[in-house]
């Protein structure tokens, strides 16, 4: 099997803490893995290093055959690895729709001229990342019946769903060549 995801002695350290201590693990390409532990073991600040969050102080992660520690997290967004948060954190104010739309956003390529204004490609765009976003609402099973809800107005169980449309949205990859999740 090919590997996606691969930690070689990853450590993280803060101050004279030592968070994360050289972690060692493969995650082949289809698998499907978890991570366990008790309060305080570091799933999370191990996460954070994965996302670019934080930078490890050792070792190195890779993902797809490449390095990437100390990429910025919208770079590492932008090569195929999504998160949801432990504490959700959607725009409360936008819709459902429109938070799904802020995780398509990586993937959009018009600039902040064509913003304004607006030729047919971008209008194109803009349609057809609509109809993905209301895709996968479906897919999580949110349905397009409340997609354009707040955010804010969602029991904690579908925010939760929607918080994982949104990482889907920026279509994280789910192999090591370019298939992606139909979308």
């Amino acid at each position: 099997m090919t590997v996606l995801l691969k930690a070689d002695h990853v450590t993280k350290k803060f101050g004279g803490l030592t968070a994360v201590n050289r972690v060692d693990f493969e995650i082949e390409v289809g698998m499907i893995a978890g991570l366990i532990g008790p309060n305080g073991a570091g799933k999370t600040t191990f996460f954070n290093n994965i996302t670019g969050l934080y930078t490890p102080t050792d070792g190195t992660i890779y993902f797809d055959g490449e390095p990437i520690t100390g990429l910025k997290p919208h770079v590492i967004q932008k090569r195929g690895i999504s998160r949801t948060f432990q504490n959700i954190r959607l725009f409360g104010q936008l819709s459902a729709l429109e938070n799904v739309l802020v995780g398509e956003h990586v993937r959009l390529h018009g600039s902040i001229l064509e913003a304004f204004f607006r030729p047919k490609r971008v209008m194109t765009e803009e349609a057809d990342a609509k109809e993905k976003a209301l895709k996968i609402l479906d897919f999580v099973g949110l349905g397009r019946k409340i997609a354009e809800q707040a955010a804010r107005n969602l029991p904690y169980g579908s925010q939760r769903r929607l918080e994982i449309a949104r990482a889907l949205a920026s279509d994280p990859s789910c192999s090591c060549s370019t298939s992606r999740r139909p979308g």
